[in-house]
């Protein structure tokens, strides 16, 4: 019943005010829909006002989650959640999935446990982690939920460097892989074979689906958006890997503070590459180093994360990181250059063949 009804004869169309208990708990977070009620009862979810032969969730547990992706596909408006004691209502919440709002849809599901670090890995220590998110134009929107909120992350192994084009080639060769869609596929190799001199760089022409096959052959996955920054920042919200500071005059004396660059402007070009368009080996910014021991972390190629949200009308996944290149004229789309931590790009899912280019590749993550 819509406020603006009131003082019209559409008044009448309410038969009956009822005050309720307040025993439900419902949260979502994407996809999933956490509810706990505070009685034994039984539980019925509507995409939409309930109604007469509409289906509908039920679940006989008072406590529980679902899938609302699953149960009731790309829904969009209201979700209601009743509890009942046989046919007697008592307790209704109503949730709202906002038209256009990006839903996370994909799942991270933990393969392999490692004792210690694999080669070529570093230690991530858990700890809490306050996540706060930046985006560029925003003609498709940005996921909200959960920026701002406090996280308290558990221990991981990262990659320190991007994956290379000399480990790709070893997956191609242990593994056999394929893609169904072959579209651009390392489109800067000789067939399977790297260029000579391009072992160290990291791999790029890669679709998502390639980096999560190689993923799952040595074990590891893809970081989800909120790993890769935390890893990347660590829990003090670092804004770049390294420590920016800046010569200060007070009285005659020079000191140093600490620096929050909102630009390219400031930053020590020995700490990354600052968008000259030339791609390189890894490891070639020593001094780019970040708390955790994580090089090539901005201004090398965009990283994908293992994050894909759906809004009803787009799907894309997310990136981190900026890349070497740095485009001057049309930028409206992907931006390039070094970009800060807490900075996120969506690249839309068109084709596998769309997502592979020369400026976005990866690195994975262990358990």
């Amino acid at each position: 019943f819509s406020k603006k009804w009131l003082g019209t004869n559409n008044e009448g169309s309410v038969g009956c005010i009822a005050q309720l208990p307040d025993l439900l708990r419902v949260r979502r977070e994407g996809p999933m829909l956490y509810f706990e009620a505070q009685a034994n009862c039984t539980i019925k979810i509507w995409a939409g006002l309930p109604s007469y032969g509409k289906k509908y969730f039920m679940s006989n547990q008072p406590k529980g989650t679902i899938n609302l992706l699953d149960e009731f596909g790309s829904y969009e408006g209201k979700i209601i959640v009743q509890a009942f004691d046989g046919d007697d209502l008592l307790d209704e919440t109503v949730i709202e999935i906002k038209t256009g709002e990006p839903v996370l849809t994909s799942a991270s599901v933990k393969i392999n446990h490692f004792e210690k670090a694999p080669s070529g890995m570093v230690k991530i220590m858990g700890g809490k982690f306050l996540w706060k998110t930046t985006q560029g134009d925003e003609f498709i929107r940005y996921p909200t939920e959960p920026d701002n909120k406090s996280f308290e992350m558990g221990s991981f192994y990262m990659d320190k460097f991007p994956v290379t084009n000399q480990q790709f080639k070893s997956f191609l060769d242990g593994s056999g892989y394929q893609p169904a869609d072959t579209s651009n596929f390392l489109k800067h190799w000789n067939g399977r074979t790297v260029p000579k001199g391009l072992e160290k760089f990291p791999v790029v022409y890669v679709s998502y689906e390639d980096a999560q096959a190689y993923a799952r052959w040595t074990g590891k996955r893809l970081p989800t958006e909120i790993e890769w920054q935390y890893a990347a920042q660590t829990s003090v919200l670092n804004e770049w890997p390294w420590k920016q500071t800046k010569p200060v005059t007070r009285k005659e004396q020079v000191v140093t503070e600490t620096l929050t660059v909102s630009s390219l402007e400031g930053i020590d070009p020995k700490h990354c590459n600052l968008g000259d368009g030339k791609l390189y080996s890894v490891g070639q910014y020593p001094k780019g180093v970040n708390p955790n021991g994580l090089l090539d972390l901005v201004g090398c190629v965009w990283h994908l994360t293992n994050d894909i949200y759906e809004s009803g009308s787009y799907r894309y996944l997310m990136m981190k990181g900026g890349s070497y290149f740095k485009p001057s004229s049309s930028w409206w789309y992907v931006q390039g250059g070094p970009r800060e931590l807490h900075y996120r790009q969506y690249l839309l899912r068109v084709s596998q063949g769309f997502e592979r280019n020369a400026t976005v590749g990866f690195r994975c993550v262990a358990d």
